[in-house]
């Protein structure tokens, strides 16, 4: 029996999206612990059905990445990983200051449970009733459980056992924080950072001046709709002057990008506004998914 790792484990369950039917797996703050740094969440319902997903290839191209992944792995992660590939509905991941975990849900929990039993993983200590898997060694162990229809990956036993509590409805979830900025999206893709010591690592690595300012808040949400791409970015900033710099900035560069002869520059320009309210700094780009279409097309 081969080893393999929690990252490889997961490399493997998510590496592709199969067919099946059709659910709504928007982003639900209900299921994030309440005190994280960040959490992220991709609609796989919603990013089946949009234009950029039959461009890239739709489903034969996603089968032929999943085949790709599935050649060098133990013989016993390969159901599961099929089956998540057809069922998968959404995943999402939370993060704290050292560890996190990582959601997927499905569509049928029953051959979930029934699976897991088979991998190359032995039992740990169930938590609330509920059977524990381990998989690694002591420098990457992770851990892993079925609850209903969603599996639950964690590089520790403590993030396993905050994910099932939330999960349960038995510990403070995301949505009940005041941290949580009120304009979080409901797009196929969706990304928030509150905790400080998140927001503070991206200040000293960004080389953005935007994300050098103070901020309290990031959500980035990507979605598609009735024919347009339209990706929001809206920073929660910690100050009125910092406001004001953000808004500065993002109007110079804006102004710079115009000048290009480039014309997809120009297009996306058009498709581009910037609102404040509040503290809030927002940036709201729209562009038609033809166009997108076209341009992803033309590399392949």
């Amino acid at each position: 029996m081969r080893h393999v790792s929690l990252a490889a484990f997961i490399a493997l369950v998510t590496s592709g999206f199969g067919g099946g039917p059709a659910f709504a797996a928007p982003f639900a703050p209900a299921m994030i612990p309440e005190k994280v740094e960040a959490v992220g969440h991709l609609d796989v319902d919603a990013l089946r059905k949009t234009q950029l997903f039959t461009a890239a290839g739709g489903q034969g191209a996603l089968d032929a990445a999943l085949d790709a992944a599935l050649a060098e792995a133990p013989a016993e992660l390969r159901p599961l990983a099929r089956s998540l590939t057809r069922t998968v509905r959404g995943i999402s991941f939370w993060r704290d200051t050292a560890h996190g975990a990582l959601y997927v849900e499905t569509t049928d929990g029953r051959g979930l449970a029934q699976l897991l039993p088979k991998l190359p993983a032995k039992p740990a200590q169930a938590i609330g009733g509920l059977p524990v898997y381990t998989m690694g060694d002591s420098d990457k162990r992770g851990y892993f459980a079925a609850l209903g229809d969603t599996l639950v990956l964690a590089d520790s036993v403590e993030s396993l056992e905050r994910s099932i509590h939330v999960l349960r409805d038995k510990a403070p979830n995301l949505a009940g924080s005041s941290k949580l900025p009120s304009a979080s999206r409901q797009g196929v893709f969706v990304f928030v950072t509150i905790g400080d010591d998140a927001l503070g690592a991206i200040q000293k690595s960004a080389h953005s001046k935007v994300l050098q300012l103070a901020i309290r808040s990031l959500v980035v949400d990507v979605g598609e709709s009735a024919g347009m791409v339209t990706a929001t970015a809206r920073a929660e900033m910690g100050s009125a002057d910092a406001l004001q710099k953000a808004k500065s900035i993002v109007d110079g560069l804006r102004t710079l990008a115009s000048l290009s002869d480039d014309a997809a520059a120009r297009v996306l320009l058009d498709g581009v506004t910037i609102t404040t309210n509040g503290l809030a700094l927002e940036v709201v780009a729209k562009l038609p998914a033809a166009e997108i279409v076209k341009t992803i097309r033309a590399k392949q």
